[in-house]
């Protein structure tokens, strides 16, 4: 960390700046971190931070750019070498975000803060990206089409970005490998190869005005981002007027509490129909459990909300509980996933998936399902449902 004698040239000290504000953003959320904690950070005034960005937004949109940026010069330095494949791609990728995820990780969960310019610009350049790697995929796999294709590409570049930004101990190539052999897995699901399930039922239609207000809010939060959204614009989506949504919540961070006190109640519901249903076999209780969490990421916005408001924002809305449920719920995951590997591997065998491996994979599994959730023009496709559980459960190995 910088002190205030620190003396650096203008770029270095925009690098500085970039990386201090990535590592505060993720760790307490974007709407909970001002310049002035950037500042104090960096071990400099808040106003010399303003020679330098002329806001937080933009501060944040050059966190963002760099991720966009490295991937793309990665990406051109790998397409240079004479018969570079898609699997040089995804490795070398998968290399920059094991080392540095901060970035990757910061343009996944708050791009909703930038502006329409802002974000205009990094849509351009990820879908220069995405192009790329699509054309180079269907060179190596001409029997995938067009469309599968571009979704594939884009589910394992989900699987790059699953990386947390702290690994724990789990070493890079270790983690790197890991990821390789989860994208193959998910590079053999092509979409249009997706069973057809049976379709999850519709969201209950609200029946009290307080629904009203929590299905508004939901979707408001999601689309927006909690800390931009006012009691009047959640007022605003239900027709009424700000003050009047007092009458049925004291603030919005009890809106928040509902909204997040539905999603653990979604989370709980489908680990006790998946626990109905398995007999003991793990492999068809995660089963159970992939299918009703896809079904509430395409049925709801709780969950999205849920998983993606920063823990501060949930804690100081006295949503505790709902993160423990997510850290159990995870968990859940990890553990039966290694259980049916252990199942299923052949007697005398030395293959048992450890819990590191069960970790990666159940982090790439949900990113997937994340990332597509949040993405418009994945979820407005006819078979969406299908095609997710079918990456999922590929990411997974089931």
């Amino acid at each position: 960390m910088a002190t205030p004698t620190t003396r650096l040239r203008p770029a270095e000290r925009r690098r500085q700046l970039v990386d201090v504000a990535t590592g505060l953003f993720l760790d307490r959320g974007y709407g909970n971190v001002s310049v002035s904690d950037i500042a104090r950070a960096a071990g400099i005034s808040g106003p010399s931070v303003y020679r330098h960005f002329p806001d937080k937004e933009s501060i944040l949109a050059a966190a963002m750019r760099s991720a966009v940026d490295e991937m793309s010069a990665t990406t051109e330095r790998v397409l240079a070498r004479p018969g570079a494949t898609f699997d040089d791609l995804s490795s070398a990728v998968f290399a920059m975000a094991v080392s540095t995820p901060g970035p990757l990780a910061l343009w996944r969960w708050n791009r909703r803060h930038l502006t329409a310019e802002q974000a205009g610009e990094m849509i351009a350049a990820s879908e220069s990206v995405l192009g790329s790697w699509t054309e180079v995929l269907r060179r190596d796999h001409p029997e995938i089409t067009d469309d599968d294709a571009r979704v594939l590409t884009w589910a394992v570049l989900a699987v790059g970005g699953s990386v947390p930004p702290s690994r724990g101990r789990i070493g890079i190539r270790r983690y790197r490998a890991d990821l390789e052999t989860i994208a193959q897995r998910v590079l053999r699901a092509a979409p249009s190869k997706a069973p057809v399930l049976p379709a999850p039922p519709a969201r209950r239609a609200p029946v009290l005005r307080s629904d009203e207000i929590l299905d508004a809010a939901s979707e408001l939060f999601f689309s927006r981002g909690y800390s931009t959204v006012s009691m009047d614009d959640i007022g605003a989506a239900v027709g009424i007027s700000g003050p009047s949504v007092y009458g049925h919540f004291p603030s919005k961070g009890s809106i928040l509490v509902g909204v997040v006190g539905r999603a653990r109640a979604a989370l709980e519901i489908g680990v006790i129909g998946a626990a109905g249903v398995s007999d003991g076999d793990p492999a068809v209780e995660l089963r159970s459990l992939v299918r009703s969490y896809a079904a509430n990421l395409v049925t709801s916005t709780d969950l999205a909300v849920a998983f993606t408001v920063g823990r501060e924002v949930v804690i100081e809305s006295g949503g505790e509980a709902l993160l423990a449920a997510q850290k159990a719920y995870v968990a859940r995951w990890v553990a039966l996933l290694a259980a049916a590997a252990d199942r299923d591997r052949p007697a005398g065998t030395d293959g048992a998936l450890d819990a590191a491996g069960a970790r990666i994979a159940v982090g790439a599994a949900m990113t997937i399902a994340n990332d597509f959730a949040r993405t418009r023009r994945l979820r407005r496709r006819p078979r969406f449902y299908d095609e997710l559980v079918f990456l999922v459960d590929a990411a997974l190995g089931l």
